[in-house]
């Protein structure tokens, strides 16, 4: 088995026990009868666009990675490896708690196709922050519909307005970390402190410095990428797409359950999908699993009132298993084609090293029987 994959195998056991138990209750709290009616007459014509609108998402997001990875001073990143990198992030933030996992191993990614440290985390850190902006965006854009998304329901006005806080506070945190040289003094000073303890003898002190160089290279080339306002607004413009196309996807599975929606209703829907997103993001399980469920579900039935329990959790889980499970089964398969993909890579690098090392040799004893 795969070293890496022998590394995620607990996360990824603990992300299929949550998921077990958090579909358990949801069953267990509906009719299953009625929920297994509702999906066996489902218009797949209109699933088919819910499944259009993902790969849409699928083909736009990565977009900014490719457009933030190409350089003149530092070369180019190929568009094959700024898609696969980008498509990995799903499966990673899916098995990880607060959906941390994505971004440390997209720079570890980076690093097996020979792109630097700081380089890498500049590129993380400004899609990031992109990623951010266009999810505030769409969040405040969403405000408008805010009697309609909460019916005057107090806890859920008070989630949406937590999440909305939750969201700013990430992205003001990250531009501080990408901008604020007093930030990378406070992150170096502490990073020296925690490796200079007793319990490390010394042995990682040699790693402060290294450290101090990393995070102004990050910053370094944060500032640059920023400083680029036709690529940053290029990128923000295609994160939003991506973004619209994924929160529309809400849309063709009522469509497809037989609700009839308008399109006059497709922007509060998009709406409802952002703010269930945006305010369970704070939840610390794998996936935000379980709290997106309940978030999803309660704007669902107070968005159409109209709408059955039975259909309503029937949209949940197809909703769930068309942005979640079925992404992330797409970005596992992506992952194990980019770890083959870079290890034949290496290889042939490997060997083009050992032909022009034995050209040498020849060389070398020709001139030596001269």
């Amino acid at each position: 088995m795969n070293h890496n994959i022998k590394k995620i195998l607990p996360k990824l056991i603990l992300f299929l026990i949550l998921t077990i138990v958090v579909v358990i209750v949801i069953l267990s709290l509906n009719d299953m009868k009625e929920i297994g009616h509702v999906l066996k007459n489902v218009k797949w014509n209109w699933l088919a666009f819910a499944f259009l609108f993902l790969i849409l998402y699928m083909i736009f997001y990565p977009l900014t990675l490719f457009i933030l990875g190409r350089s003149k001073e530092e070369g180019n990143i190929k568009y094959r490896d700024s898609l696969m990198i980008g498509t990995i992030e799903y499966f990673f933030n899916g098995i990880t708690p607060f959906s941390s996992g994505g971004q440390p191993f997209q720079i570890y990614s980076y690093r097996k196709i020979g792109v630097s440290l700081h380089r890498a985390s500049g590129i993380i850190l400004m899609n990031f922050v992109i990623c951010q902006i266009a999810v505030v965006i769409l969040c405040i854009g969403s405000l408008f519909f805010f009697n309609e998304l909460t019916g005057g329901v107090a806890y859920l006005q008070a989630m949406i307005i937590v999440g909305l806080v939750m969201n700013i506070l990430i992205f003001t945190i990250f531009c501080s970390v990408g901008l604020s040289k007093t930030i990378r003094r406070i992150l170096s000073k502490f990073v020296g402190w925690f490796l200079n303890l007793k319990i490390f003898k010394g042995k990682l002190s040699r790693f402060v410095s290294a450290f101090d160089e990393y995070c102004a290279g990050a910053q370094s080339t944060f500032k640059a990428l920023l400083s680029q306002k036709l690529k940053f607004f290029t990128c923000v413009l295609l994160k939003l797409f991506g973004l619209i196309c994924y929160y529309s996807i809400p849309f063709f599975i009522l469509l497809s359950l037989g609700i009839d929606v308008t399109a006059d209703k497709l922007a509060l829907i998009i709406a409802m999908t952002t703010f269930s997103i945006a305010m369970t993001c704070y939840i610390p399980t794998p996936g935000a699993t379980g709290g997106i469920e309940f978030a999803f579900r309660q704007l669902f039935v107070t968005v159409i009132p109209a709408i059955s329990g039975s259909i309503a959790t029937s949209g949940l889980l197809l909703w769930r298993f068309i942005t979640y499970y079925f992404l992330m089964l797409v970005s596992f398969i992506v992952y194990l084609i980019f770890e083959e993909v870079v290890a034949r890579r290496h290889k042939r690098e490997q060997r083009e090293v050992e032909a022009l090392e034995n050209q040498e040799i020849l060389l070398q004893n020709s001139e030596n029987d001269v």
